[in-house]
């Protein structure tokens, strides 16, 4: 069976961008070099088309074949030019027959980058294993949520990490 971790970084407001501006720029140094690390543990990746179109470059860019990156899209075939097999693949699958064809394929071992759209329809699916977040000391009043809508999941809190002085980043179970 896979394991699937959502990795986030958001404000103390609960927000994973700042005034619905694309990207995670707020985001400190040290979460950067946190998530750089973290992903050496995961040989694939999930992400919605927002959080693809933002990281667009480095994505297609890359010649990695560590990770096959899956992107869910209502429209994936309007991404074809940028398809990889066994590297980046687009998807309108749902949520759990996108991690059973990873399954399938051998994949163990998987991370959930985004952003509230994706992380919520996985979470309403009660498919997410681990929630890793980073708090970073901001304050928003607006933004992306972290989860859209209505959703009941239950962790529990298995390690707490000092990034910095100011940020922290928390490590939960999924409860049950």
């Amino acid at each position: 069976m896979i394991r699937l971790t959502i990795i986030a970084a958001q404000s103390l407001d609960g927000f994973i961008n700042r005034h619905n501006e694309l990207g995670t720029d707020f985001c400190s140094p040290e979460d950067q070099r946190f998530l750089s690390d973290a992903l050496k543990e995961f040989d694939c990746m999930i992400m919605g088309k927002i959080t693809f179109d933002t990281l667009r470059e480095r994505i297609t860019q890359s010649t990695s074949t560590r990770y096959l990156r899956k992107i869910c899209t209502r429209e994936p075939e309007l991404y074809q030019s940028h398809s990889r097999p066994n590297a980046i693949e687009f998807t309108n699958a749902s949520p759990a027959n996108i991690l059973e064809d990873l399954s399938r394929r051998g994949r163990q071992n998987c991370v959930l980058l985004g952003g509230s759209q994706t992380y919520t329809r996985f979470l309403r699916e009660n498919l997410v294993d681990r929630l890793w977040i980073t708090f970073e000391p901001r304050l928003f009043g607006m933004g992306a949520p972290l989860v859209q809508g209505k959703v009941d999941y239950h962790f529990t809190l298995e390690d707490v990490e000092r990034l910095s002085k100011d940020t922290i980043m928390a490590k939960y179970l999924r409860k049950g």
